[in-house]
């Protein structure tokens, strides 16, 4: 009776210690569960899009991106952090021309461009020459300001054609009003050799084209915060 007894209650122990390890073992932590989920985005009304780019600052000049889709009500973190630079002069909420300066908040991720052919963006991308610039600096909103023209039609501004930064570049909908001096070509792009973006975000070539690869045709958001 007394070995009975013993065996008995060493089972029900057994039991209840494999299904406590069993508990442990399904349950997540705050920790573990946050880094499932792209907080920043969620925390964010303006982000609406079914995919978004999460650019979260680190430092004054660099950023972790995570890639974000929704699922049901949360946003998911696909992949990341992906490393990234900001501008030379940090982040700002009240861009300006020639600050150096990534403008913060929440904006469409619009068409793609450069030097090389499209590496899997699912958007209009334009393979850029020589001729092709983006209008910059004083120029009014009907000199073209803040869009993609051509120097053989007499806009003058940033040269596209440069093959290390712009090999593969999105341009970020910032001043789609084209508010003169608001700020203008603010792309996401291939870093630079210098590492130094004038108010750009910039990725390592390969993380870039994963990113682009990723978003594919989906409309998509980009939040700098």
């Amino acid at each position: 009776m007394h070995t009975t007894t013993a065996r008995t209650l060493a089972m029900v122990i057994t039991t209840s210690l494999f299904a406590a390890v069993l508990t442990v073992v399904g349950q997540t932590s705050p920790a573990e569960a946050a880094a499932k989920y792209c907080t920043g985005v969620e925390a964010n009304s303006s982000v609406t899009a079914a995919k978004a780019f999460e650019v979260k600052q680190r430092s004054t000049i660099t950023a972790d991106i995570y890639l974000c889709e929704k699922s049901g009500d949360r946003y998911v973190r696909d992949s990341g952090p992906y490393k990234a630079r900001l501008g030379y002069n940090g982040t700002t909420s009240s861009k300006k021309e020639g600050d150096g300066k990534t403008p913060k908040g929440v904006f469409w991720m619009r068409d793609g461009f450069g030097t090389s052919s499209n590496p899997g963006l699912g958007k209009p991308w334009t393979k850029v020459t020589r001729d092709h610039v983006w209008v910059d600096g004083d120029a009014t909103k009907a000199e073209g300001y803040n869009t993609m023209q051509l120097k053989s039609e007499g806009f003058e501004g940033e040269s596209l054609y440069q093959p290390k930064p712009y090999k593969y570049a999105q341009v970020i909908g910032y001043n789609e009003a084209r508010t003169p001096g608001k700020g203008s070509a603010i792309f996401l792009h291939a870093n630079t050799e210098s590492m130094k973006t004038a108010g750009c975000v910039s990725m390592y070539e390969s993380s870039l084209v994963k990113a682009m690869k990723w978003e594919g045709s989906t409309k998509t958001q980009i939040l700098i915060h």
